[in-house]
């Protein structure tokens, strides 16, 4: 506690005490708030400057958080000063006797009276040996100096001073600063007090327009299409691999700032590296801004999450961040495949008569239903989705009624929404899926995934038929063998053989009454169903006589036409039918004599072929002889002449003496093996050309052997009255050709063979000349086996000539007595309408 002055000191010594104690206290005072002042103005202008000067040259403000820390260490500091300079000194003890000894130390001339007066007037004092007298004389003495005294030389003004000097500085140039420009002072006192986090103004004003990105969608006609994504609290997320452009602008004249020629984006990925790049100017100033956009790196093939800082003249936008997402992806699309009704005959009852995974090339079958199944990468948010036709490009989709239509696909996320569903009824067309998945923040996948998927189309069955024993002419009477065949995909619903019996036209007839029973129509059908076994196949024999019997078809008459074909349904109900008509079949009808005139002809055809394969047969055995000529001359004579060589060599070799030279020897040794291999293939030749001829001639009797065939088939199936010639024709002309074909022909082959076998195994040139005999015995043995054989079909086929011309001859005769009933007919008929004639001239 401070110490009064003592009661016993004089009146104007305790005064002087009293004045020194009171300024000393208000020294403290000043000194201390001097020094809190000098500390927050220090503070404030250090911090304004560090603040505001890098917003000069380009930079950014001093944070919130840094300017939080610059307040709370000024308070600190400011604290610690008032501690220091105010609360710890004030609270110390100022008694007189300290004050008085202050006193003296800057007043030497008082010589310690004062202290002393002090010391000796301090109550009670004990033990003390001055008298009275001494003690009054000292009071008087400090008394008398106490005039003298100057309070002022007691204190330093340095530290005052030395703080005025920055105190008074830094106060004026605030002071003028709040003059001069009040919202840069209240700017300052906000920011640095945290009331205000408002940015110091700039010459340049950047502002964030956001980051443009292209619109990935499943339809082709948003391609090219981008939307503008803004920053939200300074983040933007994108797909990884996206390929997008940062857009800004800055103010201009119109709101008093200056456009910058340049602006830099400085960025730094999450890996550390580093790097900058420049926004390029983007049309003209509108409406009093001009944009920039950045569209290379970091945002070309974004690939790692960047933080960025644009910078223009003095503005700078910063604390912005992009952030690189993994976009969903499809990992794997499954197949549900419910076949068309129509297929589903032999269903097992399943929801789904197919289920796969999908691959390129896969094909369903037409109308079937489809459920694909994409499983993803990430939770999905939305899928988007479009299916258009793969040949026209149309966009399809399913109507209600289960229909493909125009509407749009839509695709059913699942419940944990790592899967989704997509449905494709009656697909009919071969259909192009376009897929693009996107996440709950609308982050899709940066390209559309594509699926195509194929049709099996049901195609139309196939149906064929035959006539068996049938030409192109038959009698009214006649059978028709039908052998018919239909196939399907998916089997056959129906077939059905249909007959149009077509009369003769009337401008063609003769002038003749109409038979009884005849109609007038001038067409007639029929038609049957026949059942088809697993195959495909029937047969069946529709009987003219037999339905004209049953009443089914009025009577024929020659000079019509008879019409056959077939139709085939399957079992398509999609759209329409699949209804196909076979080849139609036209038959003429004719009278059972133009009939036998046709197969009379026919006849004549099959024996020039008979003669022509005779004379083939004939030229055969020419050529065997060639070559048993040619091969007795290739084996047997080369055998004696070479043995006579020898002996003729060894007689002249020991009569003469004389040697013959080598390369003599060699030049005709090798002579002779080129002529013996040339003679050797022209006789493989002929071999080869003779068993040709062989072949082409058998083929050529199995054709007229076939054709005889038919030819009394449709004897037999068109009920023509002539058993006696189907028995001449058949045991005389058919079954000895069919014979000659079946057993000497290929006997006649084989032997051909085997001639080759001969020549080619007789070619050792080292052969014993035994053994070369041998080969032209067995040559010689071989050819005239051959000979022999070919003799024996020459015989054959002669003694069928000679049949078939007996044949003709009879066939002649029957013409002419054809002919000479035909006449007689007319003449009869020519008879009855001159009576006619002659009744009806007798009333006139």
């Amino acid at each position: 506690m401070p110490q009064s002055p003592s009661q016993h000191l004089p009146r104007s010594v305790a005064s002087l005490l009293s004045r020194l104690r009171h300024q000393v206290r208000r020294y403290i005072v000043w000194d201390s708030v001097l020094a809190v002042a000098m500390v927050f103005l220090a503070a404030f202008w250090i911090a304004f400057l560090v603040d505001y000067l890098p917003v000069r040259i380009g930079g950014s403000e001093m944070p919130r958080s840094a300017r939080c820390v610059v307040l709370i260490v000024t308070i600190v500091v400011a604290l610690v000063f008032l501690w220091r300079y105010l609360v710890s000194r004030m609270n110390r003890d100022l008694p007189d006797d300290s004050l008085a000894l202050l006193i003296e130390r800057h007043h030497p001339e008082i010589g310690g009276r004062l202290v002393t007066a002090v010391q000796l007037g301090e109550t009670p004092r004990k033990g003390d040996s001055y008298s009275p007298t001494f003690i009054q004389k000292v009071r008087k003495e400090a008394e008398s100096q106490v005039d003298r005294v100057d309070l002022d030389r007691v204190f330093r003004p340095e530290p005052i001073r030395h703080k005025l000097t920055i105190v008074i500085p830094l106060v004026l140039a605030a002071v003028v600063m709040a003059i001069a420009s009040p919202q840069t002072f209240g700017r300052a006192v906000g920011r640095l007090t945290l009331f205000s986090d408002s940015p110091w103004p700039r010459h340049a004003q950047l502002e964030m327009v956001g980051v443009e990105v292209p619109i990935i969608s499943a339809s082709d006609e948003d391609d090219g299409a981008t939307q503008l994504v803004g920053f939200d609290d300074g983040v933007v997320r994108l797909a990884r691999g996206s390929n997008a452009s940062l857009r800004i602008r800055a103010a201009g004249e119109e709101f008093g700032h200056q456009i910058p020629d340049l602006c830099t984006v400085s960025y730094i990925d999450d890996e550390g590296n580093r790097g900058q790049s420049n926004l390029r100017r983007v049309g003209r100033v509108i409406d009093g801004y001009q944009s920039f956009v950045l569209d290379g790196p970091p945002l070309t093939s974004l690939a790692d999450s960047v933080t960025l800082s644009i910078r223009g003249l003095d503005d700078r936008l910063t604390g912005y961040r992009i952030e690189a997402v993994d976009p969903p992806a499809i990992a794997q699309m499954q197949m549900q495949v419910r076949y068309p009704d129509y297929l589903r005959v032999f269903s097992n009852g399943a929801e789904f008569d197919q289920q796969l995974d999908y691959q390129a090339g896969v094909r369903i079958r037409e109308g079937s239903s489809l459920t694909l199944t994409g499983i993803a990468s990430s939770p999905l948010g939305a899928v988007d989705v479009v299916a258009s036709d793969a040949g026209s490009g149309a966009t399809i989709g399913n109507s209600p009624d289960g229909h493909q239509s125009d509407s749009a696909l839509s695709a059913e996320i699942a419940e944990d929404a790592m899967s989704f569903t997509l449905a494709l009824n009656d697909v009919r067309e071969a259909t192009s899926i376009r897929i693009v998945p996107r996440d709950a923040d609308g982050i899709s996948a940066q390209a559309a995934y594509r699926y195509f998927i194929g049709v099996v189309r049901d195609e139309a069955p196939e149906t064929t038929m035959r006539l068996s024993g049938i030409g192109s002419s038959i009698t009214p009477i006649a059978r028709l063998p039908i052998e018919a065949t239909a196939k399907d995909d998916y089997g056959i619903e129906s077939m059905s053989i249909a007959m149009t019996v077509r009369a003769q036209p009337p401008e063609n007839r003769l002038a003749a009454p109409a038979q009884p029973g005849e109609t007038a129509s001038e067409e007639q059908s029929y038609s049957v169903a026949p059942e088809l076994d697993r195959q495909g196949n029937t047969s069946l024999t529709i009987d003219l006589r037999d339905l004209v019997d049953e009443s089914v078809l009025n009577p024929i008459t020659p000079g019509g036409t008879v019409l056959l074909n077939t139709l085939a349904q399957d079992r398509f109900n999609l759209s329409g039918s699949h209804v196909t008509q076979g080849e139609l079949i036209r038959l003429q009808i004719v009278t059972p004599e133009t009939l036998l005139a046709t197969l009379e002809r026919r006849e004549l055809e099959f024996r020039s072929r008979l003669e022509q394969a005779i004379d083939e047969t004939r030229r055969l055995r020419q050529s065997l002889t060639a070559i048993e000529s040619e091969a007795t001359e290739l084996l047997a004579p080369a055998t004696t002449e070479d043995s006579d060589n020898s002996g003729e060599s060894d007689q002249t070799n020991e009569s003469t003496g004389n040697e013959v030279s080598d390369s003599t020897t060699s030049d005709n040794a090798n002579s002779t093996d080129q002529d013996t291999f040339r003679a050797r293939q022209r006789i493989q030749l002929r071999i080869r050309q003779a068993e040709l001829q062989a072949a082409k001639t058998t083929d050529e009797l199995k054709g007229i052997v076939a054709g005889l065939d038919d030819l009394l088939l449709e004897m037999i199936n068109n009920r023509i009255d002539s058993v006696d010639r189907r028995e001449r024709l058949d045991e005389g002309v058919r079954s000895p050709l069919s014979d000659v074909v079946e057993e000497p022909f290929p006997n006649l082959r084989r032997q051909i063979v085997e001639l080759e076998r001969i020549l080619m195994g007789s070619e050792t040139p080292d052969e014993a000349a035994t053994d070369a005999i041998a080969a032209d015995v067995e040559m010689r043995s071989a050819v005239e086996t051959a000979v022999a054989t070919n003799d024996a079909i020459l015989l054959q086929l002669s003694a069928v000539l000679e049949k078939m011309l007996d044949l003709e001859s009879f066939n002649e005769i029957l013409d002419l007595m054809r002919g000479l009933i035909q006449d007689q007919e007319n003449l009869l008929e020519e008879t009855e309408e001159e009576q006619k004639k002659r009744v009806l001239d007798l009333f006139k």
